[in-house]
């Protein structure tokens, strides 16, 4: 079966098969390319994001444990205060209660 396309057509349409091939093969390996960067790129920012979680929540566990023991010295101060002045606590919750008592059962 002959072509009815001249020599010359024929090796321009070969070489445009082959350049376009090429091209497709070089698209191909510049898209892997990207796309192991991206992976790579996104397992940084997953290691990054996971560190800075871990520091934050060392940081929070930090902070509660000092917030339960300047709680725990503020108890314990008010407990020794009370047991020093028990006359003087027992007179102020009496009146805060007597206070309280009053507002309750007040009538507009």
């Amino acid at each position: 079966m002959e072509t009815v396309f001249s020599p010359a057509v024929t090796d321009s349409v070969r070489s445009a098969t082959k350049d376009a091939q090429k091209l497709g093969q070089d698209v191909k390996g510049e898209f892997k390319d990207a796309v192991s960067r991206g992976r790579d790129i996104a397992g940084h920012f997953a290691t990054d994001a996971r560190t800075a979680a871990d520091e934050l929540s060392e940081r929070a566990k930090e902070t509660l444990l000092e917030g339960r023991n300047r709680a725990s010295k503020a108890v314990g101060r008010v407990s020794d205060y009370a047991d020093n002045n028990t006359a003087l606590v027992t007179v102020a919750a009496f009146g805060a209660g007597m206070l309280l008592g009053y507002l309750v059962t007040r009538r507009s």
